[in-house]
């Protein structure tokens, strides 16, 4: 029914436009292309996207105009909707085409190189027209005929019949003669045999089947047909693109002819198009049409990395992106196939933070290419590094940044992960979403999209050369103990008197087992505690070395340590560092901070504790019950050589990893 009623339709416009003129007829099709730019949603949206990935960097955000060929979101923006003003307008002169004779074609297209056609066609083996959808190509094909030189089109087949052939009784009424569906493609070779030309686009995904060749910057699949055709047949490749000019006034560019030799590689020639392909489009964006899948095929993903600056959060989106190359690679992709940008974001201030968080449930597809709240928020280097780069997968650890990974989601017409629940009004705007089993609530957070852990993601792998044993320094075989100290939050405190407890505890568990011990503090360790455990640790010789968190710039400080340990105490309120010590595979010994006045109930730290206690991978233990644990966890009995397993929560998040490509 649909067939039909577009059939008359179109018949109606063709009656229509026949006796209007053209300059009208365009202004109409400029009218729609308006309108078709606002309602197409999503296909609008990989116009944009496209095009970003192939004109933006972080440096094109800096200057007023274009630079290198690069272009300003405020340009893409332009060019999207241009976009479809220009294909709406090839829309209402293919729907004029029973008005257009010699005289039309003499006055609207002036043709360059028109002597390399007259040339290709006296080869007795055939010439094949090579386009693109690119401009009116179809007036470039009505061009041919009408100058003498008729073809024979390779045409895609539309999935309404009816109007399929109404289209190909326009292409065919001036000399041209369309290849149906279903043709073997032996009478290809017939045409070319006798002399005759054929029409072909090959600027489209060509699936599988086809050569990964580069094209804007990346890899795209590109079909060989064309070149297999001119190679077994003798035919001549004569590369040409029209463009609009302006209104009706359209140029016809004839590029020089290829002639391929049998057993010549035709890579090098599938190159070629595509470089002189890409130098049309880059001199006339707007008239190619973007709004198709090209680069469905290549194998190179780009993921953007988002950074808060808390190290543990950057760590877990780590682990997920170490998942994620894992399934790339298991699915043939090679390392290199996997491009992973890390980039800082930092909110003007913490209430501009606050602001845009707060609008971010508003953000709708519209944002794309506008950014205006994100560049408010955002300082200046910040968001021209997020939004002058194009991604494929955006990722981001923690609530504060949900909104940015949403906007930048829609952008760039990406998937996107989240590491912890994004809020209740961003959650249906993420393709994944990882939360450790203490944050996780089924009333809210439901569906295949959400993956459920034990630990929070991490680095940490057991029996990695990195966390398996050996000492960070020396030879000292003694028994070794890492301590993790973590720091203040809404729900505890490191108090002078616990500290000291602790240290105290430490010291005597290293004396009763002989061994030593090596320490960290990290940022949020309150400047007074810190100093406490420096007092107590400076002068004991069991203590092989201390780390300030507020001075270490290393990135692997807590792998060295886990490395260096028999044995781990960590602070329980740190989700981050309890988990990099379980994942270890070393026994870990976890004591909790105090509690903040008025904190009566269980925290989720808490009952992230004890979810792991009763699952056997951690022990709770107080400061005075340290010395006990350690002598127990270290001791050569059955309790403690049993082997448990560890959390599967790799696996989980590797078995989701399919919904983001």
């Amino acid at each position: 029914m649909l067939d039909l009623v577009a059939s008359i339709l179109v018949r109606a416009l063709n009656a229509f436009f026949h006796i209007m003129p053209v300059h009208f007829n365009l202004w109409l099709g400029r009218r729609l292309g308006t309108v078709l730019c606002l309602l197409s949603g999503k296909r609008t949206m990989v116009v944009y996207a496209n095009l970003k990935a192939a004109f933006t960097s972080p440096a094109a955000l800096r200057l007023p105009s274009s630079a290198r060929g690069e272009k300003t979101l405020k340009e893409l923006k332009r060019i999207t909707k241009d976009v479809y003003g220009n294909l709406a307008q090839t829309f209402a002169e293919v729907l004029s085409m029973t008005k257009m004779d010699k005289r039309y074609i003499k006055k609207f297209v002036d043709i360059r190189g028109l002597e390399r056609v007259e040339k290709a066609s006296k080869n007795p083996k055939g010439m094949i027209l090579l386009s693109a959808h690119f401009g009116n190509w179809e007036l470039a094909i009505l061009t041919s005929s009408m100058k003498g030189f008729p073809l024979y089109l390779l045409a895609r087949e539309q999935k309404m019949k009816r109007l399929n052939e109404l289209l190909n009784i326009l292409r065919e009424s001036k000399g041209n003669s369309v290849i149906r569906k279903g043709a073997d493609v032996k009478n290809i070779f017939r045409v070319l045999r006798k002399g005759k030309s054929v029409g072909i686009l090959a600027d489209q995904n060509a699936g599988a089947g086809g050569e990964l060749i580069d094209f804007m910057g990346r890899l795209a699949s590109t079909a060989t047909g064309p070149y297999r055709f001119a190679q077994k047949s003798g035919a001549w490749i004569l590369p040409a693109f029209i463009h609009r000019v302006k209104g009706p006034y359209h140029e016809l560019v004839v590029e020089p002819p290829m002639a391929i030799k049998k057993g010549e590689d035709i890579i090098p020639y599938m190159q070629e198009y595509n470089r002189l392909l890409e130098k049309h489009i880059r001199a006339h964006p707007d008239q190619w049409l973007w709004m198709h899948k090209r680069w469905k095929m290549t194998p190179v993903k780009k993921i953007m990395v988002l950074d808060d600056g808390k190290k543990g959060h950057l760590k877990q989106s780590l682990a997920v992106i170490e998942q994620l190359k894992l399934y790339r690679e298991k699915e043939g992709y090679s390392p290199a196939h996997t491009e992973v940008d890390i980039v800082r974001i930092r909110f003007n201030s913490t209430a501009a933070k606050a602001l845009f968080n707060a609008v971010s449930p508003f953000f709708a597809p519209r944002c794309q290419g506008c950014l205006r709240c994100l560049r408010m928020a955002l300082v200046r280097e910040s968001y021209e590094d997020a939004a002058g780069r194009y991604a494929d997968v955006i990722i981001s650890c923690g609530s504060t940044l949900a909104g940015v990974n949403k906007i930048l989601k829609m952008e760039n017409h990406a998937r996107n992960l989240t590491v912890l629940d994004p809020g209740l009004f961003n959650r249906g705007k993420f393709d994944l979403i990882v939360v450790p089993r203490h944050d996780f609530s089924k009333r809210h957070l439901k569906g295949d999209k959400v993956i459920v852990t034990d630990l929070a993601p991490n680095l940490i792998r057991a029996g990695d050369p990195r966390t398996a044993g050996g000492r960070a320094r020396g030879t000292d075989r003694r028994i070794c103990m890492g301590v993790l100290f973590g720091g203040n939050n809404s729900c505890f405190t490191f108090g002078d008197d616990l500290t000291r407890s602790v240290a105290e505890g430490i010291k005597a568990a290293c004396e009763r087992i002989d061994g030593c011990f090596y320490a960290t503090t990290s940022r949020r360790t309150p400047a007074d505690a810190e100093k406490i455990l420096k007092e107590e640790f400076r002068r004991d010789p069991r203590c092989m070395e201390f780390i300030s968190g507020r001075e270490d710039r290393s990135e692997s400080t807590v792998e060295k340590i886990l490395a260096a340990s028999d044995v781990v105490l960590v602070s329980g309120e740190s989700v981050s560092m309890v988990s990099e010590a379980v994942s270890s595979g070393k026994p870990v010994l976890v004591f909790m901070p105090d509690k903040r006045t008025g904190r009566h109930r269980d925290t989720k730290y808490e009952r992230f504790v004890e979810g792991l206690r009763q699952r056997g991978y951690v022990r709770r233990v107080s400061p005075g019950e340290i010395p006990e644990e350690a002598v127990r966890v270290t001791g050569n009995t059955p309790e403690t050589t049993a082997k448990f397993s560890l959390p599967d929560d790799n696996r989980r998040i590797y078995e989701k990893m399919h919904r983001l490509f």
